[in-house]
């Protein structure tokens, strides 16, 4: 049975805060601040677990790409699905030194996915796999993401586990691309029913 804990957060917001990592031969940025033009969200998402800090690509660029923290499925015991998302942020010349990556929260399970980039543009709108409630049986929450890219149809779908149902579409961006990320996240429950990742919001950026 799931704890419903209500966990109010203070941010500390600090105007164009940054600080750089090297993290398994990647840059991470880490930005907590950004002007953004919009924010992206989508209805289907569950709510066990809190809101976690949001993080934006550096400036003047957006992310083009992205990778999924997934659990392999495991017949006998608790199964948590996706766990995480990065984006991959890179400026219009992709391969550039600008290039990076950011996150909000993640869950404790799963191992990451390669990268699926768009062709052209960037990020634009997105997608949930989400299993509902499921009562005295297991519940993973979200399951798998897709997003559209800018400038063409281009849709790219991660390989996350196939539980549930798509969701609606989020609204498209009113800038250039998404720039930002947060997530909900369900800390670990210890003899309890695990879910991991729950729900998202992406921001966008002129």
């Amino acid at each position: 049975m799931h704890r419903f804990i209500s966990v109010t957060f203070s941010l500390l917001v600090f105007i164009g805060l940054q600080a750089g990592v090297q993290t398994g031969g990647r840059r991470f940025e880490r930005s907590i601040e950004r002007h953004f033009v919009s924010l992206l969200t989508v209805r289907n998402g569950m709510d066990w677990g809190s809101w976690a800090q949001r993080e934006f690509c550096p400036s003047g660029t957006y992310a083009a790409g992205f990778s999924l923290m997934v659990e392999d499925l495991h017949i006998f015991s608790d199964n948590t699905a996706l766990n995480g998302i990065r984006l991959h942020c890179t400026s219009l010349f992709k391969g550039s030194e600008h290039d990076s990556v950011i996150q909000s929260n993640v869950g404790s399970w799963g191992k990451w996915s390669d990268i699926k980039w768009c062709s052209s543009g960037f990020l634009t709108t997105f997608q949930l796999r989400v299993e509902p409630y499921k009562g005295i049986m297991d519940d993973t929450a979200a399951n798998n993401i897709r997003f559209n890219c800018s400038g063409n149809t281009e849709m790219l779908q991660g390989s996350g586990m196939s539980w549930g149902e798509w969701g609606e579409w989020s609204e498209t961006c009113g800038g250039k691309g998404i720039c930002g990320i947060e997530t909900m996240v369900e800390q670990p429950q210890g003899v309890g029913d695990d879910t991991a990742l729950n729900d998202m919001r992406m921001y966008c950026c002129d």
